[in-house]
């Protein structure tokens, strides 16, 4: 398993990424993608900018919960422009950090059982958070096609 210092250097990775993308959604900002069925694949860039600000406290608290540290509220955020988005993603990303960084080597293999995620390990949920990034950093890439 990859060491906490590792997770947290690729989830900062995704981050950069991600938020790299959403700087530069502007112009799809309530396009709605072609042909999509619906669920997440429908969603314009201010879903994709909204599930993920909302999604770096989510993250956290889950985390926290598993490794007895104080971790933030989840809540869902709505967003009105790409500007908004950045810096609010910015604040909630901080949120989620404020935990990562508090995880060590030794909780990397600790099992959680999460409500509403199931059974994994810190690090397994860490990985999630880097796959969630870097899959709605492509979203937003496709619609900007």
């Amino acid at each position: 398993m990859a060491s906490a210092a590792e997770v947290q250097a690729s989830i900062a990775q995704a981050f950069d990424t991600y938020i790299t993308e959403l700087a530069q959604a502007g112009a799809v900002w309530e396009k709605k993608p072609a042909g999509a069925a619906g669920g997440e694949a429908a969603w314009c860039a201010r879903e994709v900018a909204e599930h993920i600000a909302s999604s770096g406290p989510f993250f956290g608290a889950g985390i926290a919960a598993a490794i007895g540290v104080a971790g933030p509220v989840p809540a869902r955020i709505s967003l009105e422009s790409v500007d908004t988005a950045v810096a609010e993603t910015r604040r909630t990303h901080g949120l989620l950090m404020e935990v990562v960084a508090q995880v060590r080597d030794d909780q990397v293999d600790q099992e959680i059982d999460h409500p509403r995620l199931g059974e994994n390990t810190v690090g397994g949920f860490l990985g999630m958070v880097t796959y969630h990034l870097n899959d709605h950093a492509q979203q937003l890439k496709t619609l900007r096609g």
